[in-house]
């Protein structure tokens, strides 16, 4: 994963934590969550990253773009 990805869906496969999750993405994804240049939506929704995610809980990953 680049640090600036483009749009992705993934499906939660086991019971986990978003941190956990996008941990799993790997190290590249979670620093860039961590700038908050990506950004995640669970089911339509912004969570903490302490969320516990349930199996087929939908997680849609997404370059956060801005300008000045």
């Amino acid at each position: 994963m680049r640090m600036y990805p483009s749009l992705t869906v993934r499906f939660v496969d086991k019971p986990t934590t978003l941190r956990e999750f996008i941990r799993s993405l790997g190290e590249e994804a979670l620093y860039a969550y961590d700038r908050r240049v990506l950004g995640v939506a669970v089911n339509g929704r912004r969570l903490w990253p302490s969320a516990r995610l349930k199996p087929g809980d939908r997680v849609v990953i997404y370059p956060v773009i801005s300008g000045g």
